[in-house]
This record gives C-alpha cells, structure tokens and sequence, in this order.
C-alpha cells in the first residue's frame, strides 16, 4: 500500500522594506547568468501563446479571454526557470509543463487558479464594456493594430468614459493580483489547494507589504526609465530605427520580472518539505543539492 505523502510546513517570514529592491536586483543578476536560454525559453511560450490565439480566433473572439489562463503558467515556468539555473541545470521548455507533471492535487489546484484568472478577466471586461459602451475595447484595438511602415503607432484620444473604463480596469486587475500573486506558486511548491493559496497570497502580501511596494515602486522606476530611453532614441535615431531595440528591451525587462518573482517567494515563504525546497523540474526525480 503506497504511504500518503508527507506534509509541507510552510511559515513567512518579516522581510525589510529594502528586500523589495533586493528582489529586482537579484533577478537582473540571474537573468546575466543564463541570457540566452531565458529568452528561448520566452520565444518558445510566445510562439506557443500564439498558436493558441489563432485557435482562440477561429473558434470565437469569446475565447481569447481564455489566454488569461496563461499567466499562471508563465510565472511557475519562470520562477522553476530562476530555480533551475540557481541549482546550475540546463533550462528546458518543459519548465511550463511542471505545474502539471506533479501530483493530480496540485494540478487540479493550478487548472482552479487558471480559471480564476479568467473569470477574474472576463468580469473585467465586462463591466468595461458596459461603463463605456466598448469604446476602451475599440480604442486598444486601434492602438495594437501594426501601423504602415516608417508611420508612428496610431494613438486616438479616449473619452471620459473610456479613461474611467480603464482606471477601473486596472483598479480591478490591481485587487484581483493580491490573492493570484503567490497562488500559483504555493500550489506547485507548497502544495495548497486553490483556495487556501488564494488566502495565502493575501496574507503573505499584508505581512510583507513594505517589501513588495518597494518591489512595485523599483519596478515602476525602471519602466519609467526604459520609456524615457526609449523616447531619447527615438528621438535621435527614429522609431523604425530602434524599434527592434525596444521590443528586445522590453522582452528582457518582462523576463527580469519574473525571475525576481521567485526571489520574492522564497524570501517570504520558509517551506519545509520532503524535496528540498528549490525542486528540479518535474519529471526529473532526482533533486538537486
């Protein structure tokens, strides 16, 4: 008779504010050590998410809602990328697969989280719509579509009612990442139903909420400085010039975030488990030291 797993104990820690900036600074560190492999890792999930958008289009415009479900993915996969590389392993696409190569609790746990992700969006959406009509949906898709060659993007003016739209949307999307913060991951690695994960993002968030503003705060500096270089260059050198530039930068800097997620994690959670802590990738039964 196989024996029932053994429990995991997991406990927070007090974090200073500073650690906030630790976390994106660590996360620039890592990112150094591995550049190549973390950007195919983001061009091979990009090209996926793509092929999964065609597929969403061709069925209906309702199931785009449903690349929401993606993120969770995206965040385990890196952070499982951030502890591979610590563990000095070769990095491998099959980092986005992990969520689900584990136990049935903790997929069950995850495919919970993904739904949550959407419904979180499509309640969003909807209320957006009905405050403007869906002007703010017209507008970003005027704004997304590619402009002519050598023609900067197209940047209509909103409405009252569409900027209200999308203060309330990010309003809302803001409230909603406090319990999917963390959830992903205290499902993978703590082992958490959906539900209890939820509460503990939201606990974990208030006990470190100097910590993760300042995270929050260094992060909106460095969007703010990459934009204004962004502006200076093209300024100089024209928009089609650095384009390619910006969209490399960009990437990187999406990239860096999510490594300096898994620093966050393992600062904030002290979890006792039966694997050692930073577990290999799944499928991989042998962890490293």
């Amino acid at each position: 008779m196989r024996s029932p797993p053994a429990s995991v104990k997991i406990r927070l820690r007090s974090l200073p504010p500073s650690a906030g900036l630790q976390w994106i600074r660590r996360g620039f560190g890592l990112f150094w050590r591995r550049p190549l492999g973390f950007i195919g890792l983001w061009l091979f999930f990009t090209l996926c998410l793509f092929v999964v958008m065609v597929m969403a289009i061709a069925v209906s415009p309702l199931a785009m809602l449903a690349i929401a479900a993606f993120l969770p993915l995206v965040t385990v996969g890196y952070m499982q990328a951030a502890s591979d590389v610590l563990d000095d392993l070769k990095l491998r696409p099959g980092v986005f697969r992990a969520p689900f190569a584990g136990t049935p609790q903790a997929a069950r746990g995850m495919l919970a989280i993904m739904a949550v992700y959407v419904a979180a969006i499509a309640l969003l959406a909807i209320f957006a719509d009905a405050m403007d009509g869906g002007e703010t949906r017209r507008w970003l898709h005027v704004v997304m579509t590619p402009p002519p060659a050598g023609q900067p993007p197209a940047m209509p003016t909103p409405s009252e009612a569409s900027v209200a739209s999308m203060r309330f949307v990010m309003l809302g999307l803001t409230l909603v990442s406090i319990p999917l913060w963390y959830a992903p991951a205290l499902v993978h690695w703590g082992r958490q139903g959906a539900a209890q994960a939820l509460f503990s993002s939201v606990v974990a968030l208030w006990r470190t909420k100097g910590a993760f503003l300042t995270f929050m705060a260094g992060w909106f500096l460095v969007g703010i400085a990459f934009d204004a270089l962004v502006q200076l260059l093209a300024a100089a050198f024209g928009f089609e010039a650095i384009s390619l530039a910006a969209l490399t930068g960009q990437m990187m800097l999406s990239i860096v975030y999510f490594l300096s997620m898994w620093f966050g994690f393992v600062d904030t959670f002290e979890i006792t488990a039966p694997v050692p802590y930073r577990t290999v990738m799944a499928g991989n039964d042998s962890a490293a030291s």
